[in-house]
């Protein structure tokens, strides 16, 4: 039910959801589930929903923030919403999109911090970011960027600091309106964007805690690390600033999505 409304908020919260999108491309959508080992022999699947574009020349992978899912994969027709849907308008360099869903809530219900994004910790999720990168490292044969959002940017954090290796899978990464508590605990050598609203009011994603987040990276990181703010938008009245308004980039998106296209262009000609 939390999912449902969290959904239904976004929607009716931000007009980027409904960007208009060409209908012949947009249905050029393929949904796929990747299979992947855990644990002690354990199995599972990622959902995920696969956007192509022609001459794209590059791979862009949505970890979403919230309990992990915005039920895409779930869709009869999934089309790309809210920061995905600026992305997928042409633009250089055109990109692949890929929208990874869970079938587990990756927030928990009760506990302090650390208990609560636990499930965000764990095998079965880390494994899970894994399976997608290589799935669509093979698949396309093109570099692949992660973008996380909120607590899809602990995702990332997490996925980096499980092992040195994890980074040389991918092109370069983008922290999006990252939590207050996000951190990487390894030395890293690929490209880094901090993606953040210059005055986001969520108590849990303050500007001032993504400074300090980007700092920390830039000391720690031998390739371009940069910092970005997204200035305009606004807030919803009455909304609640963890999903909605400035956080969530609202009437800001095309803004977003020109710095993430940007940075993406300039990680691939260095």
């Amino acid at each position: 039910m939390r999912r449902l409304v969290l959904i239904a908020l976004l929607l009716l919260t931000s007009p980027a959801w409904a960007a208009p999108i060409d209908d012949a491309a947009a249905n050029a959508f393929v949904k796929i589930r990747i299979p992947f080992h855990y644990g002690a022999n354990r199995d599972a699947e990622v959902p995920t929903v696969f956007w192509a574009k022609p001459d794209s020349k590059a791979v862009l992978i949505f970890l979403p923030g919230g309990n992990g899912s915005f039920g895409l994969s779930a869709q009869p027709a999934p089309r790309p919403l809210w920061l995905l849907a600026d992305l997928y308008q042409s633009g250089k360099p055109d990109l692949d999109l890929v929208y990874m869903d869970s079938e587990i809530s990756l927030q928990g219900e009760s506990g302090d911090t650390y208990q609560r994004w636990a499930p965000r910790r764990e095998a079965r999720h880390i494994e899970g970011i894994q399976a997608t990168i290589n799935y669509y490292r093979q698949k396309t044969g093109k570099p692949v960027f992660l973008l996380g959002h909120s607590n899809g940017s602990f995702s990332i954090a997490e996925f980096l600091s499980r092992a040195p290796e994890n980074q040389t899978l991918l092109a370069g990464v983008i922290f999006s309106g990252s939590r207050n508590e996000t951190e990487v605990k390894q030395k890293l050598s690929i490209p880094v964007l901090v993606l953040h609203h210059r005055s986001d009011p969520n108590r849990w994603t303050t500007p001032g805690n993504a400074e300090k987040f980007f700092s920390t990276l830039k000391q720690n990181n031998a390739s371009v690390t940069k910092l970005a703010w997204v200035e305009g938008g606004k807030d919803v009245p009455g909304g609640d600033p963890t999903h909605s308004g400035r956080h969530m980039y609202f009437e800001a998106t095309p803004e977003a999505a020109i710095t993430v296209r940007s940075f993406i262009g300039q990680s691939m000609a260095n």
